[in-house]
């Protein structure tokens, strides 16, 4: 749906003023690369860099009377349309193809890629503000140890994480948590046991922590999937040489042993 042709306009809202910090905070937000078609936002000329971007108002800062109409029913990312909610870089190209004409399409798409920004900042505020013990990075890095190896657990530790998780997570996932508990509960446990033999009450705390990132993941989302992708990411950020892979094995032990989806 197309807003109607019109020049007809309410009082206007005055265009921000942003700061240089301001304006890279919101390219930084999107890695530097146009939301809605991939392109980069600076391009390079003469061994010199220009922006090839606008910052672009999702909400019209001056919606026409046609726009409000078509748009009346639609979710705003924030009352006043300046707010950071309500900005966006876009490429020259795509800014124009968003405003002219406006369409509810183009409009829902840009509001859904402004909530996943604006749920991935909360998420990034949330990795800074939770700690995890730095001892943990000796398991992780055991798992990767040249002379490591695995004893498996029994499909009876699997079945329990099945029970656990349900069809509350995809397929695939559930999967994935299931044979790495398989594989690797028992390593990742007796390395655990053997940090509170030399460290007592350290992997508890660790445990703690674990528990507590959770508890904060839950009053975010009650997606399983994002939950489980978060921890393991979580854990990648404060030990950045972890794996992908390692971490989500953390993750799939936590999981079994309950600190995560209880």
């Amino acid at each position: 749906m197309t807003a109607p042709r019109t020049t007809k306009k309410k009082v206007s809202n005055a265009r921000p003023s942003i700061s240089h910090a301001f304006e890279l905070a919101l390219c930084a937000e999107v890695n530097q690369a146009c939301p809605n078609c991939g392109g980069p936002l600076f391009v390079s000329k003469g061994g010199r860099r220009y922006r090839d971007y606008e910052i672009a108002h999702i909400y019209p800062l001056n919606p026409t009377d046609g726009e409000t109409d078509l748009l009346k029913n639609e979710q705003k990312l924030s009352s006043d349309p300046n707010h950071e909610d309500n900005l966006i870089p876009l490429c020259f190209s795509c800014h124009n193809i968003f405003d002219n004409p406006k369409t509810i399409e183009n409009y829902r798409e840009l509001v859904t890629k402004k909530l996943a920004l604006i749920k991935q900042k909360k998420q990034n505020d949330v990795f800074f503000q939770f700690d995890i013990e730095k001892d943990i990075a000796d398991i992780i890095e055991s798992l990767s140890s040249d002379n490591v190896q695995f004893e498996a657990s029994t499909t009876l530790e699997a079945k329990r994480v099945d029970d656990k998780l349900g069809n509350n997570i995809p397929p695939l996932t559930k999967q994935k948590i299931k044979n790495d508990v398989i594989s690797f509960y028992l390593f990742v446990r007796e390395r655990f046991a053997d940090l509170e033999r030399s460290d007592p009450g350290k992997a508890m705390l660790i445990a703690t922590q674990v528990k507590a990132f959770y508890q904060k993941q839950k009053l975010i989302t009650s997606n399983m999937q994002e939950i489980f992708d978060n921890t393991a990411q979580w854990i990648r950020r404060k030990h950045p040489e972890t794996s992908n892979q390692a971490a989500e094995v953390i993750a799939a032990f936590y999981i079994q042993n309950c600190e995560l989806f209880e």
